[in-house]
């Protein structure tokens, strides 16, 4: 499955699960894609194993939750690939060097998006996502995989259905 196959995976499934009935704003999801990495660096800083998917570490886990959380905004605005013709060198780096570098991406796509320059194909957010594939590749993790298994998993989470986010301390983001 190339990156685009698994982005409309992703965005079709979150559109039929009801995370796009309501319309959300883009800082809305910069909160959730610092907090996705601030989960993966939690997890490696205390070595901890996933609580949803416990046979991965629970950094690989987060950093997919991360990208499946680009992937899905970027399934909303994207008309075409927004991968095609882009790589990333290879060039091994640190947990918290990956992760720096992904809250820069965040954050250069939020300023650019306040600032008026952004646009649907969001070279940031295209980056973050390019960069952690090619991280995992290079780590000798296969993230996909994890992304494939992640989004099969919160297709059956309680706390994922439309009733139980509208709840009191319900996921409503």
């Amino acid at each position: 499955m190339t990156l685009i196959e698994l982005q409309n995976k992703i965005h079709a499934q979150n559109v039929e699960m009801g995370w796009w009935d309501e319309k959300r704003d883009f800082s809305t999801f910069v909160c959730l894609f610092h907090s996705e990495l601030s989960e993966a660096m939690e997890g490696d800083r205390k070595g901890l194993m996933d609580d949803h998917l416990p046979k991965y570490p629970m950094f690989q886990v987060e950093l997919a939750d991360f990208v499946i959380r680009c992937m899905d905004f970027l399934g909303s605005v994207c008309e075409s690939d927004p991968y095609e013709g882009l790589a990333v060198g290879s060039g091994l780096m640190s947990k918290t060097e990956l992760l720096a570098r992904l809250h820069f991406f965040v954050s250069e796509s939020f300023d650019c998006h306040l600032d008026g320059f952004w646009s649907d194909r969001d070279e940031s957010i295209i980056s973050a996502v390019l960069n952690a594939v090619q991280f995992a590749k290079d780590d000798g993790f296969d993230l996909h995989q994890i992304i494939l298994e992640k989004v099969e998993y919160n297709r059956h989470r309680a706390d994922h259905k439309r009733e139980n986010r509208e709840k009191e301390g319900g996921k409503k983001y």
